[in-house]
């Protein structure tokens, strides 16, 4: 399986996503990434954050609407792929004080976040713009609702992780993982025949909350090793 592959950086990631959305970049932000900002022009951008699933998982499980619509599929360079470090990257990039999801607000934009309330603080989401829900299906309900009506959505599903957690050193059976790919999968399809036109949907898997030892043997165990956080990138189009 071929994927368009992109190099980016997660550090260079807010100012990317700010211009895709025509919205200023303020001084001390790393310039966008032109290869992706060439790619689309979105009227709406829905970001979906996925722990414990990255390249490894997509070609492995091969999620049907993803690579589907997928038009790029961003491979993000990081220090830390591990799933907080790494939010917070793609939030603040190389300045602590900025924050993506209050400057997208402050400048007039519809605006919300979904996520667990534990998560609140790890990431500086304010309550006036953030939903708090208790697992993933009520996350997929409540942007079932809020898609139609935001410019910017972000939304956090964490199952893959809670899976891994459950399971220790040992790795989760392959049916429960690829259930859990067929649903999220299933979800984000149908989100995305639910959004506007002109809808950017950027679906970023990390490493997981922490380091997980897996029993991969032979090349699944140096693909999962090597495997890289990524930013499925796709926008609705008119038909």
């Amino acid at each position: 399986m071929s994927f368009p592959q992109v190099r980016t950086t997660a550090l260079e990631f807010p100012s990317t996503v700010l211009r895709l959305l025509n919205v200023s970049i303020p001084d001390g932000l790393m310039p966008p990434n032109q290869e992706l900002v060439a790619k689309f022009n979105p009227k709406a951008l829905v970001m979906v954050v996925i722990d414990n699933f990255g390249l490894f998982e997509a070609v492995v499980y091969k999620p049907e609407a993803l690579i589907k619509h997928m038009e790029a599929l961003a491979l993000l360079e990081t220090n830390d792929p591990y799933a907080i470090p790494l939010v917070n990257s793609l939030l603040h990039g190389p300045d602590s004080s900025f924050h993506l999801i209050e400057h997208v607000k402050n400048h007039g934009l519809p605006t919300s976040v979904i996520c667990r309330a534990a998560d609140m603080p790890s990431f500086q989401f304010n309550p006036l713009y953030t939903v708090s829900i208790r697992d993933d299906m009520a996350t997929y309900i409540q942007a079932t609702k809020m898609i139609p009506k935001t410019q910017f959505l972000y939304l956090h599903f964490l199952d893959f992780e809670s899976l891994y957690a459950q399971y220790g050193h040992r790795t989760p059976p392959k049916t429960l993982l690829e259930q859990i790919v067929r649903r999220t999968d299933n979800w984000i399809k149908i989100l995305h025949r639910q959004a506007r036109e002109g809808t950017l949907f950027i679906v970023v898997g990390n490493h997981g909350r922490h380091p997980v030892p897996l029993n991969y043997e032979g090349k699944l165990a140096e693909w999962r090793q090597a495997n890289a956080p990524i930013a499925m990138m796709f926008q609705k189009r008119s038909k």
